[in-house]
């Protein structure tokens, strides 16, 4: 069987799909409950945070931020997004 019919038989896309909607509100909402400001783009899929004089580009729904710096590295989570931020 190929992968895809499999995703398709066991209902794995539409169970993604369902996360990373959800995961789309709830990073948004963690992040504005923390008092952090950001700017949405793309109907909520990407948001630039913007907090302390530091800036990242942050994708909810995948949890996945990259600094807006010469050497970006990239990490995963808001809560992990919030450490770096300086925000317990």
């Amino acid at each position: 069987m190929r992968n895809y019919e499999r995703v398709e038989e066991v209902g794995l896309a539409q169970e993604s799909i369902e996360r990373r909607a959800k995961n789309r509100d709830g990073g948004a909402d963690v992040l504005a409950k923390a008092g952090i400001q950001f700017e949405s783009k793309n109907a909520g899929a990407h948001l630039i945070v913007r907090h302390a004089g530091k800036a990242f580009d942050f994708w909810p729904g995948t949890g996945k931020f990259i600094p807006r710096e010469p050497k970006p590295k990239h990490g995963r989570g808001v809560f992990n997004l919030l450490k770096i931020l300086g925000v317990n």
